[in-house]
């Protein structure tokens, strides 16, 4: 069977992956929790940090953040 070519968009998930899980899962401790719009907020910033500006939709417009 013959695997389809990898895209753009594939290549840009895997390493956003990666990234995620070196820059912020590497740093909590056994047990934690994150948001959805944390993890939508860091997922907007690197896209566009590396130039990538066709967002996701959820990425697009991500919760607004709450006064604490």
């Amino acid at each position: 069977m013959v695997q389809p070519t990898p895209t753009r968009q594939d290549k840009d998930l895997v390493r956003l992956r990666e990234d995620f899980c070196e820059d912020v899962l590497s740093q909590f401790c056994d047990e934690w929790r994150l948001r959805r719009g944390v993890v939508l907020r860091w997922a907007r910033a690197w896209y566009l940090q590396r130039g990538i500006t066709d967002l996701p939709s959820a990425l697009r417009e991500p919760p607004l953040l709450l006064d604490i």
